[in-house]
């Protein structure tokens, strides 16, 4: 367990679940527990694609995907060995780490972008894409899409024709089209209380 999360790239003051609240959301709260509480289930049928977003920020969004992925590693530890098996990945970092070309680590880490079971593409259209960028990111998603790999997707943009002007038309349809979508309407929930999801 140690080892999946210390190779997720999952922050370090993230690596625990936090407790969320939730207030309009409850029912998408509900539908995101029950997606956790299976999510071993659905990598394994394969081709599993969740896209979570708001326009709104501090609702959750990443919160919940960071507790998908590591209840996803509870299930799976155990006799894991060595082996990448689900990643975190802030897509305006990564962006920056693949043209570091230099980087003698770059291939090993895409090789785990292509292979691991889960990944959290956190903050997709979070910031303005080069023609390069978007064509790096449409070759790893379309292979994993192809590959039945399971992609959780965190946003801001919660239209397929804002999307499409984010990352552009065959990009945002690989990521809408092939999600399930679940849009959180609340705004920050750092405070109030009514139901906490653990």
């Amino acid at each position: 367990m140690k080892y999946l999360i210390e190779n997720s790239g999952i922050p370090k003051n993230r690596q625990k679940p936090q407790s969320l609240t939730a207030g309009v959301d409850y029912d998408a709260f509900c539908l995101l527990n029950d997606v956790k509480e299976k999510i071993d289930q659905y990598v394994d049928v394969g081709g599993f694609n969740l896209y979570i977003c708001s326009e709104n920020t501090g609702n959750g969004k990443t919160s919940w995907a960071i507790k998908i992925l590591l209840k996803y590693f509870d299930k799976i530890w155990a006799g894991n060995g060595f082996r990448v098996r689900g990643m975190f990945v802030h897509v305006p970092t990564l962006l920056s780490k693949l043209k570091n070309f230099d980087n003698p680590l770059l291939k090993s880490y895409r090789d785990n972008l292509s292979n691991a079971d889960v990944i959290v593409w956190d903050d997709i259209a979070g910031v303005k894409l080069s023609d390069y960028d978007i064509s790096q990111l449409l070759m790893i998603i379309d292979n994993r899409i192809i590959d039945d790999k399971t992609n959780i997707y965190t946003s801001n943009v919660t239209t397929q024709t804002g999307l499409t002007k984010a990352v552009g038309p065959r990009l945002a349809s690989r990521i809408f089209n092939c999600s399930g979508i679940i849009e959180l309407k609340g705004t920050d929930m750092r405070h109030g209380s009514i139901t906490d999801f653990k």
